[in-house]
């Protein structure tokens, strides 16, 4: 577990260093940005080239810090393999998916867009198309840090979940006990029982708003370790890269000084300050010290007002301000981005004040408007006012069922976000069983095109035995899966599904441990293969249609089921359909097997009542999913 959450530190770090670079691309561009004084032109070419390289440099060092990154996914999968299996397969998942993104690859292409050349081939950087790949690129990192919190966030969930639930039957307590304290006050018993009755409930509904804040001030301090643990690891991880940043800008600061002697304007120096900065953003009022100090950098250093307004400075994440808050816009004075970052504080410290506030369970202010207003129906039943008291326990019953209505859609959202977490972790599953399928089929076609007289001489018997083993672990996987479903429970045709095709890979064992690489052989290592795909493309499709939900958030929540399904009945049904494809062609080709031959082995007849067995689950779980029966 430590080993899965250092690679998640290292993916986090990473992607804040290609925000960081995005946001500084094509600096002075923005339409918030504050007017700057004029610069001569040489000056504006020699700060635009600085950026240039602080760009592509930048760039060079996100793609390094992801490789290297890339191969710890592997390593680490390595060492968890024994001890979590199924950890391991979400990092082996994530470093191929990582891979057939081609991200390394869209790395060095930014890289190259942003890289500038004063030598035969003049080139400038190339900031909308960089700009434009870098979202591209940030959109698919994010999908690859899904992956690796997938196993971590399902059971998150399903402790949130039991925790609302709980929550929910408590409040429908509360509702019901209040109702009958409000009926029995419009009967006018005895106002002492009444106060007892209503004091009850009140005493309950503290409890339950007890139970709440304790859990909120858990919740609380449990993300303010996370937030500090992952703030130290990226800290951790980036000290390496200041020191090379470091001495890459010492040496351009060098380059520039010389280039300054020989100018006649005498504005280099005061540029190669400022490229000092650039170097390394977060030393960078070591670094002017030590340097050379322009005039205006004196004046910001002490006390000059940052250009930028308290919109532009709020919006800027903090691991922005390290990287982009000393960047110097086009004819900008070198120091002006260092004031941002001290007076932020301030308002770093509200954001965070009010993220707490916001850390609160949903319905928690009407749990305690629904208390006082007990509380006074108590006081009127002292008083034998029994209508005023109604008035209120009326009151008090309406903000109870608000604080439900905020509990269900609580449990709503956990529930989509479980369903997400499913289908992550079975695509995942899925891909590597299909990855290791396809070899297996490529080897059967190709043992089985050795000619029978040759195959003692080249091994055919120890391969078969190979790749036999090999269909072994994916059985063992794919029993996984089929426990993952099960888990689930709302899907009726897919582990039929998987059910199916683990009887699939147990023919395919027993045909290849009798050393058969024939038709039939082929032929069920294809359906295997086919059921794979077909579950994979439908769990891609619903991610896909729960992304599009979730951008269309707020529209059309109140139609939708308190509990979604795994996939919808569409693909319910196309799997049912495949199923039942899959028990045809099998019947066919047993049927071409064994129509030339005058009687029929124990292996034959076996596999012709398996196909029985199956053609008798397919048409029950026709019958479960039309009455609903997953619901």
């Amino acid at each position: 577990m430590r080993n899965l959450y250092i690679c998640l530190v290292c993916m986090m770090t990473v992607a804040g260093s290609l925000n960081s670079s995005n946001a500084q691309t094509a600096p002075g561009l923005s339409d918030d940005s504050p007017a700057t004084p004029a610069a001569s032109p040489d000056a504006t070419e020699s700060a635009e080239a600085t950026q240039d390289v602080d760009l592509n440099n930048l760039q060079k060092q996100i793609f390094r810090d992801y490789e290297r990154f890339e191969k710890s996914l592997y390593d680490v999968a390595e060492q968890m393999r024994r001890k979590d299996p199924e950890q391991a397969e979400v990092l082996y998942r994530a470093r191929s998916k990582s891979q057939e993104e081609n991200l390394l690859a869209d790395m060095e292409v930014i890289a190259e867009l942003l890289r500038t050349s004063d030598g035969d081939e003049k080139k400038t950087a190339q900031y909308g198309p960089a700009v434009d790949r870098q979202d591209e690129l940030i959109a698919r990192m994010d999908s690859i840090l899904k992956l690796l919190r997938s196993l971590d966030e399902r059971q998150r969930l399903a402790e949130e979940m039991k925790r609302v639930e709980e929550y929910l039957k408590k409040t429908n307590r509360l509702i019901a006990g209040e109702k009958d304290v409000r009926a029995e006050t419009l009967r006018n018993r005895d106002s002492e029982q009444l106060k007892n009755a209503q004091q009850k409930i009140a005493d309950k509904a503290k409890e339950l708003a007890d139970e709440i804040d304790r859990h909120d001030a858990e919740r609380n301090e449990n993300n303010s370790d996370q937030q500090g643990s992952d703030q130290q690891g990226a800290e951790s991880s980036s000290e390496g890269d200041s020191k090379e940043k470091q001495g890459d800008s010492e040496k351009s600061s060098g380059e520039k000084k010389e280039e300054g002697k020989e100018s006649s304007d005498g504005k280099m120096p005061e540029k190669a300050g400022e490229e000092s900065q650039q170097g390394e953003p977060s030393k960078s009022g070591e670094e002017s010290k030590s340097g050379e100090k322009s005039e205006s950098g004196e004046k910001s250093e002490s006390g000059e007002k940052s250009q930028e307004s308290p919109s532009q400075q709020g919006e800027k994440s903090k691991g922005e301000q390290s990287q982009q808050g000393q960047q110097p816009q086009q004819g900008q004075q070198p120091q002006q981005g260092q004031q941002p970052q001290q007076g932020q504080q301030p308002q770093q410290d509200q954001q965070s004040q009010q993220q707490q506030e916001q850390e609160k369970t949903p319905g928690r202010e009407q749990l305690e408007q629904a208390r006082k207003q007990m509380e006074k129906a108590i006081e009127e039943l002292l008083k034998k006012k029994n209508d005023e008291a109604v008035k209120d326990q009326d009151a008090s019953i309406a903000s109870l069922e608000q604080l439900k209505a905020e509990l269900e859609e609580i449990l709503r959202q956990l529930r989509e976000e479980e369903k997400e977490s499913y289908l992550t972790l079975l695509e995942a599953r899925f891909q590597n069983m299909l990855r290791r399928q396809l070899q297996i089929n490529s080897e059967t076609k190709r043992l089985d095109t050795i000619e029978k007289d040759s195959r003692a001489q080249q091994g055919y018997a120890s391969k078969t035995n190979e790749i036999r083993k090999d269909q072994e672990e994916n059985l063992m996987d794919a029993g996984k899966a089929l426990n993952l479903l099960r888990e689930e429970g709302s899907s009726v045709a897919f582990p039929e599904a998987v059910e199916q095709m683990n009887k699939n890979m147990r023919v395919v064992i027993n045909r290849l441990g009798a050393q058969d690489t024939g038709k039939t052989t082929q032929l069920v290592e294809t359906l295997v293969v086919e059921t794979l795909e077909e579950m994979i493309e439908a769990f891609q499709q619903e991610l896909k249609d729960q992304e599009e939900k979730k951008q269309q958030q707020g529209q059309q929540q109140q139609g939708e089921p308190q509990d979604p399904g795994l996939v919808n009945q569409i693909a319910e049904l196309k799997m049912i359909r495949s199923l039942q494809l899959q028990v045809n062609r099998i019947t066919q080709q047993l049927g071409t097997e064994i129509g030339s031959l005058s009687e029929i082995d124990a292996d034959q007849q076996a596999l012709i009542n398996d196909i029985a067995q199956r053609q008798k689950r397919i048409q029950e779980a026709t019958y479960d999913l039309s009455v609903g029966r997953n619901k």
